[in-house]
């Protein structure tokens, strides 16, 4: 586990891979509670059949690996002494589909690290690809806003 209690930390790690996750198995239930919890109720997240015949089997919404970065992160990294804040997305890109069945890796790097009035806001790029095939699934840039405790 990195453990990270300072902007120098981060400011140590601008430009470099903080982390590439574990495997994350996506299941069919987990695509059915993220589109059943947001009322995304498309065919190709729930009709298995005519979703294979398109697309190759059951996919997910682009925007649920947006939410699979939190608890990533949280596998990967201790913070010390710090409380952190979600400031939004700078850019966000889906490349391919995410299939029910598959395993996904998030690798995310420290763009950089910038003082503010308060605290400092860590800029991360995050790439989520399948497992299997090293293909993309998913491209962007969070930010994050840090205090000291």
């Amino acid at each position: 586990m990195i453990s990270l209690s300072s902007y120098d930390d981060f400011v140590a790690r601008e430009g470099e891979l903080l982390f590439k996750s574990d495997p994350i198995a996506i299941t069919k239930e987990m695509i059915h509670a993220f589109c059943t919890s947001i009322d995304q109720m498309d065919w190709f997240h729930f009709d298995e059949e005519q979703a294979t015949e398109a697309f190759g089997g059951i996919i997910a919404p682009g925007t649920m690996t947006i939410t699979l970065i939190h608890p990533a992160y949280f596998r990967e990294v201790q913070l010390e002494g710090l409380r952190a804040l979600f400031l939004g997305l700078d850019r966000f890109r889906v490349i391919g589909p995410l299939k029910a069945g598959a395993e996904i890796v998030l690798e995310f790097g420290v763009q950089k690290a910038e003082v503010r009035s308060e605290g400092f806001a860590v800029y991360y790029d995050f790439t989520w690809r399948d497992n299997a095939s090293d293909d993309e699934i998913s491209v962007g840039t969070t930010i994050i806003r840090y205090w000291p405790m």
